[in-house]
This record gives C-alpha cells, structure tokens and sequence, in this order.
C-alpha cells in the first residue's frame, strides 16, 4: 500500500457553494470551499454556530444539494447518501423499542445470520456494552446510547463516518470519555471521519487536521495540521500553542 501522502483523497471538495432563499432574499450559507481529505484522516470542522460546517458536512454526505461546486468520493460524485458512507447525530437516532443489540443490527439485516450475530457482538465489545446488550435505550445512560449510534455506524463497515456534534449533549465527564473511545475506535480501525464540532479542545484531542470556518458566509479560514501523537498531552506547550492558535482564527484572544 502507497504512503497516504502518495494515494489520491478520499474525499475532494472544489468550489463548493450553499445559497438558501429566505423569503424574497437570496442567503450564502457556505461560500466556496476546497478541501480534501486523505484516506483513514481524522478531520474536524470548527467553528462557531451558524458558521456552515453542518450545512458543509450534510453536502459531503449527499444529504443536500449544492447550490455550486462538486464533492467527490474516490473518484465519484456525490450526489445522494449512501450505504458506503455513514451519519452519526448529536440526538443518537436510535431506536426506543429496540435493544441495544437489535438497534447495532438494523444496518445488517440482509447478512447471513451468523455473520451479522458475530459483526453486532464484535461491535457490543469494541464500545464498551458488554453487559448491557438486551437493554433498551430507556433504561441506558446518555453516553451508551451514543455508543450504540456509533457502534451501529461502524458495523455496516463504512468507508466514511460523518459526524455532526455527536457528542454535544452529553456531560463534561461522558463527552471526554466518548472522545477518548472514539480515538480508540478510529486507530483500530483507521476510517475516514469528518467530524463537526465547536469545541476546540475536542479538534484537539482527536484531529489529524482542524478546519477552521467563518460565518457570515461560512468559509474556512484555515487548515491546521495538529502533528501530536496520541493521546494527546493537554498540558503540553505544544498543545497550548495549538489551542491558542485555533482560539485567536475564532476571534477569542485569550483562549478562555
């Protein structure tokens, strides 16, 4: 296998533009956008609310289309979801009336039964259910249901994992624990994921590249390579010079 600086992206964005009509008035919710992003890359999008970056990932997962421009997937246009690439909410999108097991399988359902029993019981281990594969989601903490989101995305075997604020409603404690996972998972794993977040310390804590956007209308203003080998050392000089950096391109000087 070529070194991934070799291989084409997996993910090429040229000139890509969202207007929406309000009324009789014409809004530029993304002004054009180039990006790409490497296979089994890790990239988060930051930036404040209103800024594009859920209107920039819904156009990569072919969710909306794009007023101008192009998104293509290893060579393809995107241009409606599809089973190859994954969505991953912030509100869990799970299923009340289905265990934990039944909701992980729901993306299985034309594998062999034995193999989609051995894929859902792989997925309950590597997020940590174990113990708690008959629950239903009511009787479950929020970072578990979370957890069945994410293991119910990985074991349909995606080759792109998008990601909008999965972890946003959680609590301080739960979140750092599912970032902490979700690094876990990705390094085994090695999946291309475009996360979208605000928080800076979570691109911090988990990106290979942070994509910084404005609002107004929304565009990146910077592409910033992290280069910390995990897991990262938050009380590092180079880690408070990273954060420092991406606080200063959001208009917050002193990084509090």
């Amino acid at each position: 296998m070529p070194p991934q600086s070799e291989m084409p992206p997996k993910i090429v964005v040229r000139g890509l533009t969202k207007r929406f009509r309000r009324g009789n008035e014409e809004f530029t919710a993304l002004a054009p956008v180039d990006l790409d992003i490497a296979q089994g890359e890790l990239v988060c999008l930051l930036g404040p609310s209103g800024c594009g970056k859920s209107t920039l990932l819904n156009l990569l997962a072919g969710f909306d289309e794009a007023s101008g421009g192009t998104v293509h997937i290893d060579g393809e246009p995107v241009r409606t979801p599809d089973p190859r690439r994954v969505f991953v909410f912030q509100e869990y999108g799970i299923f009340p009336w289905a265990t934990v097991r039944e909701n992980i399988s729901l993306g299985l359902r034309r594998r062999p039964e034995a193999e989609r029993r051995e894929i859902v019981e792989r997925y309950i281990d590597l997020v940590g259910l174990r113990g708690f594969e008959n629950s239903y989601p009511g009787e479950i903490s929020g970072g578990m249901k979370q957890r069945v989101a994410v293991a119910r995305a990985l074991a349909v075997s995606p080759e792109v994992v998008f990601m909008d604020e999965p972890f946003g409603a959680l609590d301080s404690l739960t979140r750092l624990s599912m970032r902490q996972e979700l690094r876990r998972i990705w390094q085994l794993e090695r999946l291309t994921i475009v996360l979208v977040t605000h928080d800076v310390d979570e691109a911090l804590q988990l990106a290979d590249r942070v994509v910084v956007m404005t609002s107004s209308p929304g565009r990146i203003a910077a592409t910033i390579p992290v280069g910390l080998e995990h897991p990262r050392d938050v009380l590092s000089p180079a880690y408070g010079t990273l954060r420092k950096h991406l606080f200063g391109l959001l208009g917050v000087q002193d990084g509090v």
